[in-house]
């Protein structure tokens, strides 16, 4: 691990709590920033973000509900009408969220430092490690209102339950344009990171907007591990067919971290999968299709790898991480000794063609999850 200003301490919060006032703007005699930060993150770990997505979840399902029934009861074979109606409400269209709230905010915290410490230049000021650290607590906060644009109400939000703790607006407002960049599209794009600022004099201190949403956005990624899932609900099976992929497959990552290869200084991520040979075989439901884990981890690791390469373009001059290391390994049911291993490396390389769309196209020899149940099952 590379020596920065991050080293001699074991956490963001802990290196903004050394920060003397002078390296942030003038308080004036009011609250100091690790005092409103804290009060920040206090205030919005109290919001029941998964209880408010599920309530939009479900009045979404009612309203569709209610539109397709009227078209049902004009059918005139009661049959077929009686079908009909029997098919849709037998579908699982809610989705109950895995965990968005201080869990999940501790472990982006978490996943943020470590990508500072890989930093080889330009540390962070006391003052952006502030601004970070305030866009990690309200990033997710808006799906309260349902996760369609959760990202876009993150301002609003700030207004009305900040403007006491953060009386500043413009520091509002650059801390919502860096929690609010972390997915999502503007204006139909998906680079978002890109409207930001590179660099900006803010309260007479430099802040780098793109840099901070580009740690944001990739800690978001690396925090979607076996922490996240909601393991009572998993065991009892009250998820639901349509959530239940999503809490398996944050079940079985148990490994999310950086690795510096020696020799070249760059860094990689590594991901540990492990799984049982019954999950590997069971199809989940995704939508309106049936998926095997090992297919949902492909596509779930190919689209980090996409994300890797976009927030790259804001981070590689400060810490160089270039490929992604996946690991997935299957335990046999007759004996704890007995595995398959999958593993791959997802990175730039040959001449820039259009990015990978499935897991073939990684790897040819890799077996997809319905190959690995046809193998299983021999």
């Amino acid at each position: 691990m590379v020596n920065n200003a991050f080293s001699s301490v074991s956490s963001l919060v802990e290196y903004l709590e050394r920060g003397p006032e002078s390296c942030f703007p003038a308080a004036n005699g009011k609250k100091t920033y690790v005092d409103r930060f804290k009060e920040l993150d206090r205030c919005f770990s109290d919001f029941p973000v998964e209880m408010g997505a599920m309530k939009s979840e479900i009045d979404n399902w009612r309203k569709t509900l209610t539109s397709q029934l009227e078209d049902i009861v004009k059918i005139e074979n009661v049959s077929e009408r009686t079908q009909k109606i029997e098919n849709l409400l037998s579908e699982d269209k809610i989705i109950f969220l895995n965990k968005h709230g201080p869990d999940h905010i501790s472990k982006v915290r978490e996943k943020a430092f470590e990508i500072v410490k890989c930093f080889s230049r330009a540390d962070l000021s006391y003052y952006e490690v502030f601004l970070l650290l305030c866009s990690i607590s309200v990033h997710d906060v808006g799906n309260l209102f349902g996760r369609a644009n959760h990202e876009k109400r993150i301002s609003k939000m700030l207004d009305d339950s900040c403007a006491n703790i953060i009386d500043d607006t413009i520091e509002r407002r650059i801390i919502a344009r860096i929690a609010g960049v972390h997915g999502g599209r503007i204006d139909d794009s998906k680079d978002t990171i890109s409207i930001l600022k590179g660099k900006d004099i803010v309260n007479n201190i430099e802040v780098r907007e793109q840099l901070l949403a580009a740690i944001l956005r990739l800690a978001d990624e690396l925090a979607d591990d076996n922490t996240r899932a909601i393991y009572p609900a998993l065991k009892s099976g009250v998820l639901g067919s349509a959530s239940e992929i999503f809490h398996v497959y944050s079940s079985k990552l148990h490994t999310v971290k950086l690795q510096q290869n020696p020799v070249i200084e760059a860094w990689q991520i590594v991901l540990k999968f492990e799984i049982d040979e019954e999950t590997a075989k069971k199809q989940f439901s995704k939508g309106a299709k049936k998926v095997y884990l090992l297919d949902e981890i492909y596509e779930r690791t190919i689209k980090m790898e996409q994300e890797r390469r976009y927030c790259m373009r804001f981070l590689r001059v400060y810490c160089p991480i270039e490929s992604i290391s996946v690991e997935i390994t299957i335990d046999k049911d007759e004996s704890v000794f007995e595995q398959e291993t999958i593993k791959y490396i997802l990175e730039e390389k040959g001449y820039p063609d259009s990015p990978c769309n499935n897991i073939k196209d990684v790897d040819r020899n890799i077996l997809t999850g319905a190959e690995m149940a046809e193998k299983l099952s021999e």
